[in-house]
């Protein structure tokens, strides 16, 4: 392929080379792998800890991943004591005698007992919860997400990113998320490894990805690390757990809003399990007239997974992924005489709609190697995703992009917390768009670019594990333009010794480079249309340079606190020119811009109340701003945030539990209509005192006024009774208890206002099968 490609193959063979003659130097080492299984069911555990002990020597050990699957290498000979625990378990205990070379393969299984929950409970929420936050990184498991309820029974990744502070979000409609003054084109989401690229549905409490699929997430609001490429904002890795490889079990769940099914079981059983979803809206069948708004939105997703394990070393897994979204944006709004509008021609028609569909599907497969300390991983898939905005069926504009990726991840155990990460990216994409002449010179596109990406990064310890350094570099390459960048980042982590590590201090750095970007007119208020474009080839490559510093701990038993401060500058940026005299027609130029905040997390956990009812929850706050600069101009954009709270509070008692809800945001910044003018088109022929001119109107000045403040509260019930294998959750709840009046879109044309979710009741009940 041209120079960089040849450069990054020669780059990865030489680090291919150095593994293996590192590999050598270690075989007098053991290893030790396998499973850690239900006694009961024989269902794999993930997240169980694993620990050699020997006196007198530092402890090594590991933890179960998705398959259940551990591998401790570069053992010392010698002999140890095999210690496995996980929560809701009896701890196991095992004499374990290691000679050179050996390589010790052992199916671990673990009895229930529930009597030790109450003894570790408490510390799994300290490390997991809202306040366990490294230098932006969060990792999320289904419970943590299933803490936040929403309108159904249950929980979604969607509504938990939106209690995370520094992501902006529009409210309760329109499925577009900023995070820590990113652009929406500027945050990568993946499902197993394969890219989605509008996974948020119109209505914002849900997602792809809800928490019934979800194995676990790695979320990242700035300073990911080299294994992640061509994005430069923020990072959703969601990993699909397993279906059960025992016994058949699942879900079914009615409400108002969304319901759903799942079923998942065993094709071969231990080996192989199949995963499926369907998710499908019911509001605009079973409420199309609710407190006088109309709810005219259709949206659901369906999901599939197989996994298979082949052997101890191999497993391989599919995966299909299908979403869609279409709705009227201004569908909801009342009559100009401020009764409710049943469809009467007293609404003037718009074009308002707007929808989205997502297809992703492909696989993934695992090595495990039984002769050398690695473990392999190969993912290819393709992805789909096209949105429009207008009439069905004769859209005003649309945007489209489908991409074909591969990709090849090794990770190197060196022993004592050292690892070596390897790997790259191969990913072609395809991008077609017709925006009615939107942007000045970009009407109709059809374009393809190759991107290539490869990364090395390594994790160490050092004084005894109490500093942990992650460096790399990850090299971003268009080999069909010739272009390459180096991008090195670093993440670090200091959990001192003199304060009994129980503070955490974290720090990352890095640079980001994008060469596929989205446009939005930012003069629209609620504008939720993006069209792909790759960035011209004579044109600057949008770039991103991010810093993260941060400190957790434990300020007194139950409570937690985390602080994290972040400065990310961004440079080549496509942003619209702006003019008093509006169009549908726009140039684009460039700009440079800048975020940075402060992010306060407080959280507290299980504390009793009166009535044996215990009580945990947390309250957020951030404190951000954005701007961008331009040649003449320097603005804040329509996602600068200045202040967002959110505070939840849980109190349970065996069976029955209730959460409150509340989310405060100052509001973000538009452009007002300055005035109307009666515009007339001047030609040879044209008689002004007999034709009449088009009204228009005028642009104040760019995003200097602020829309109003955001507030809501929500309040929910639960009640969930458990019988055997059968468990059924009955949740009641209503959203915006203070029917407050959050503005969601605005048409500075007609000056016609459209609001959030007014107050809203939701009742659902879901029957599952364990």
């Amino acid at each position: 392929m041209k120079h960089c490609t040849r450069s990054l193959s020669g780059m990865l063979f030489g680090m291919l080379l150095a593994l293996l003659f590192t590999s050598v130097a270690v075989a007098q080492n053991a290893s030790v792998r396998g499973y850690v299984a239900d006694a009961e069911t024989g269902e794999r555990l993930q997240g169980a800890t694993i620990a050699l002990q020997q006196p007198g020597a530092p402890l090594l050990g590991s933890a179960t991943d998705g398959d259940g699957y551990f591998i401790i290498n570069r053992v010392p000979p010698g002999t140890y004591t095999l210690r496995v625990s996980f929560i809701g378990y009896t701890t196991l205990e095992q004499p374990l005698t290691l000679a050179a070379g050996d390589v010790v393969q052992r199916r671990l299984e673990l009895t229930p007992s529930p009597a030790e929950i109450d003894e570790v409970v408490v510390e799994a929420q300290a490390e997991t919860g809202v306040t366990a936050v490294v230098a932006g990184l969060q990792t999320l498991d289904a419970a943590q997400i299933e803490r936040v309820p929403m309108p159904g029974v249950t929980g979604d990744l969607a509504s938990y990113l939106q209690t995370v502070p520094g992501i902006v979000a529009q409210g309760d409609r329109g499925g577009q998320l900023f995070v820590r003054g990113g652009s929406l084109d500027q945050n990568l989401a993946l499902i197993d490894g394969l890219p989605i690229y509008m996974p948020f549905h119109i209505l914002s409490f849900y997602s792809a990805f809800p928490e019934e699929i979800i194995d676990g997430t790695d979320l990242y609001t700035g300073g990911f690390g080299a294994q992640y490429g061509t994005r430069m904002s923020s990072v959703v890795d969601v990993r699909a757990r397993n279906g059960n490889k025992q016994f058949f079990s699942g879900a079914a769940s009615g409400a108002q809003f969304l319901s759903t099914l799942r079923v998942e079981g065993p094709l071969v059983p231990g080996r192989v399990s199949v995963l499926g979803s369907v998710r499908q809206s019911l509001i605009e069948d079973a409420a199309p007239e609710l407190f006088g708004q109309r709810f005219p939105y259709r949206f659901g997703d369906r999901f599939g997974k197989v996994h298979a394990l082949i052997s101890a070393s191999h497993s391989v897994s599919f995966t299909g992924l299908h979403t869609f979204d279409r709705g009227d944006l201004a569908g909801t709004k009342r009559r100009f005489d401020g009764s409710p509008d049943a469809g009467a021609s007293s609404t003037p028609p718009d074009s308002a709609e707007v929808g989205w569909e997502n297809t992703v599907y492909g696989g993934r497969y695992v090595y495990r190697s039984n002769f050398i300390p690695l473990v392999a991983e190969l993912v290819a898939g393709r992805s789909e995703m096209q949105n429009d905005i207008g009439p069905q069926g004769t859209p005003e504009r649309t945007s489209g992009i489908a991409s074909t990726d591969a990709a090849a991840h090794l990770t190197y155990f060196l022993g004592g917390g050292h690892e070596i990460y390897l790997g790259g990216r191969w990913r072609r994409s395809e991008l077609d768009l017709e925006l009615g002449g939107q942007f000045q010179e970009i009407e109709i596109l059809q374009n393809e670019i190759e991107e290539v990406t490869a990364y090395l990064e390594t994790s160490f310890s050092l004084q005894n594990g109490a500093v942990s350094l992650q460096p790399g570099l990850n090299v971003y390459a268009l080999p069909d333009r010739s272009d390459m960048w180096f991008e090195p980042r670093v993440r670090a982590v200091w959990q001192p010794d003199f304060l009994s590590r129980r503070h955490r201090f974290s720090a990352a750095w890095g640079l980001y480079h994008q060469t596929i970007v989205g446009l939005n007119d930012e003069r629209d208020v609620g504008n939720i249309f993006t069209a792909w474009v790759p960035v011209l080839a004579d044109a600057p490559v949008p770039q991103a340079m991010h810093a993260i510093v941060g400190w957790s701990g434990q300020v007194v038993p139950g409570v937690s606190l985390a602080a994290e401060g972040f400065y990310k500058d961004l440079s080549n940026l496509s942003v619209p020119v702006f003019s008093v005299f509006p169009s549908f027609t726009t140039d684009l130029q460039p700009a440079d811009g800048h975020a940075e905040g402060l992010d306060l997390r407080l959280e507290v956990h299980d504390r009793p109340l009166s009535y044996d009812f215990t009580l945990d929850g947390y309250i957020s706050y951030a404190l951000s701003r954005v701007t961008y600069e331009t040649e003449t101009l320097s603005y804040h954009p329509s996602h600068d945030r200045r202040h967002q709270v959110h505070a939840l509070v849980h109190a349970s008692r065996g069976e029955i539990s209730m959460t409150a809800s509340w989310q405060y945001g100052s509001g973000l910044p538009f452009t007002a209509s300055g005035g109307f003018d009666e515009w007339l088109f001047f030609t040879p022929d044209a008689d002004v005192t007999e034709t009449p001119g088009s009204v228009r109107v005028l642009y104040d000045e760019p995003f200097a006024r602020r829309q109003p403040t955001y507030q809501r509260l929500d309040i929910w019930a639960e009640r969930r009774v458990e019988r055997g294998r059968l468990v059924g959750t009955l949740r009641a709840g209503v959203v915006n208890v203070f029917n407050r009046a959050n503005l969601f879109y605005f048409d500075l044309f007609t000056l016609q206002r459209v609001n959030q979710l007014p107050l809203t009741p939701s009742l659902g009940f879901k029957l599952e099968v364990r």
